[in-house]
């Protein structure tokens, strides 16, 4: 009985290891009928490097300045000031009356034709009263010069003096001075006059002058 076991069991195992066998054959055939697939490998691309750009620099335009940076100024604090206090005004001296240089002072002085040559005029106070006996001097050699003739005020009326030059007419380019006298002293500004025989109508004409002396002090 054991023998148609062990039978058996080689039996099987033949018939699955003829079957495994003809499997393999099978496939080696059916392999080898198929077309052997060939690769084609597509070729890598090669990469070329770009250069990198060069740069050249722009010089600046010789007419167009380069811009330049401008600061803003800063405004500064304006500085704290302490008041100050104003200076005491100052008092203005009142001016005070000067004492003129001479006691008479001459006024209303003028020229004009008459018959005959003179110097003519009248003596006042500061009140404008007419002043008697007070003398003029005439010269005929400049201020101060020598005195050719004299006449005191209140000889030809109230305050008045008249001092003949020529009794005949104008002597042309004749001059006389005259003025104030006080015991031998000039006490006035001195007046002069210059005459010429000119017709009445004729602009300049001198032949009576006259002038006023108004007592000062």
């Amino acid at each position: 009985m054991q023998l148609k076991h062990w039978g058996a069991r080689l039996l099987l195992g033949a018939v699955l290891f003829g079957g495994a066998l003809g499997c393999q054959i099978t496939d080696r055939f059916v392999a080898q009928l198929q077309p052997t697939p060939t690769s084609t490998r597509t070729p890598r691309p090669t990469f070329t490097p770009v250069p990198p750009p060069t740069f050249t620099p722009i010089p600046p335009s010789p007419t167009i300045p380069p811009p330049t940076a401008t600061r803003s100024p800063t405004a500064r604090p304006a500085p704290s000031r302490t008041p100050t206090k104003p200076p005491a005004p100052v008092a203005t001296p009142v001016p005070q009356p000067t004492t003129p240089p001479f006691r008479y002072m001459s006024t209303n002085k003028g020229c004009e034709h008459s018959g005959q040559t003179f110097i003519q005029g009248t003596i006042y106070d500061k009140a404008g009263n007419r002043i008697n006996g007070v003398k003029i001097a005439m010269s005929g050699g400049g201020p101060d010069g020598e005195v050719a003739a004299t006449r005191e005020s209140g000889q030809d009326g109230d305050g008045f003096f008249s001092i003949i030059v020529n009794a005949y007419g104008a002597s042309p380019g004749q001059k006389r001075w005259v003025w104030v006298v006080e015991n031998g002293r000039r006490v006035s500004d001195v007046v002069v006059f210059e005459f010429n025989n000119l017709g009445p109508d004729v602009p300049g004409v001198c032949w009576r002058g006259f002038v006023d002396f108004v007592l000062q002090y």
